[in-house]
């Protein structure tokens, strides 16, 4: 298996400044093709417009044979260092009906088969060991329980992951790059949208007919998990309402003056 290792001894920050006037397509390309010689990446997707915008790019590369198809990791079992593509989502028993909806459009769209990485625990199970509705008494520990957790025993091992996060997004993401090193997780990161805007994500969904999550024609704005998740603009008025909480701590580096900080799929 691809160790740790290998990513640190890439220069993402050389990546990262020569990348920096490159589109998104080109980003999205040189991590699906040429960072995949050297291990496993995988692109981390909670189903927002920006994921589903890089999943169209991705599927723009099989389509033009640019990225071969046996180079698409369809399960866990593959991304054995092999240097395989991966699309997975992080399936913590709490997304809403449209989100899983949108999941099964977007392989029939594209021919995919995204893996839904899933937490030790069920919701049943956790609820029977630390109480009913834990994402109300103590939302921190749900989230760790059921992303934090999971997210680490994905990218265990891998070369990069594919964030979606745009510097326009918060003060803090304003200082990430197209490549990186992700000091959390101990691995590279590739965000391919760093420069883009919300008008750009959709002018790019309708141009390329992209499906996208329904709630957001209802006012959501920002798409978790449906109990923490209502209404509102962007994650501070949408995502655990009144709790002084927008981040569920996956993207949060050890030191926020390392690379920006936050980072939100």
């Amino acid at each position: 298996m691809q160790t740790p290792e290998t990513s640190k001894n890439i220069n993402w920050q050389e990546l990262g400044l020569a990348f920096e006037q490159q589109s998104a397509e080109a980003i999205t390309s040189y991590a699906a093709t040429a960072l995949t010689k050297h291990g496993d990446v995988i692109l981390l997707t909670a189903f927002g417009p920006e994921g589903c915008v890089i999943m169209d790019m991705i599927a723009g590369l099989l389509r033009s044979g640019e990225l071969p198809r046996a180079k698409l990791a369809d399960n866990l079992s593959e991304l054995n260092g092999s240097g395989k593509l991966a699309i997975a989502n992080l399936d913590t028993g709490y997304q809403f009906k449209e989100t899983l909806e949108l999941k099964a459009a977007m392989e029939a769209k594209y021919g995919f088969n995204i893996i839904m990485m899933q937490p030790e625990l069920t919701v049943p199970d956790q609820d029977a060991k630390y109480g009913a509705r834990l994402y109300e008494r103590d939302p921190d520990q749900c989230c760790y329980m059921r992303k934090l957790k999971p997210l680490a025993q994905l990218l265990e091992g891998r070369l990069a992951w594919i964030s979606s996060i745009r510097r326009d997004q918060t003060e803090v993401r304003a200082n990430a790059m197209a490549f990186e090193f992700d000091r959390k997780f101990k691995l590279g990161k590739v965000n391919p949208l760093i420069k883009w805007t919300k008008s750009d994500v959709w002018k790019y969904i309708h141009e390329n007919k992209v499906p996208y999550n329904l709630l957001l024609d209802q006012g959501y704005e920002s798409i978790g998990c449906e109990p923490c998740t209502s209404p509102g603009t962007d994650r501070k008025g949408s995502r655990w309402a009144g709790k002084d909480k927008i981040e569920c701590g996956l993207h949060i580096q050890d030191s926020e003056a390392e690379q920006g900080g936050e980072f939100v799929i």
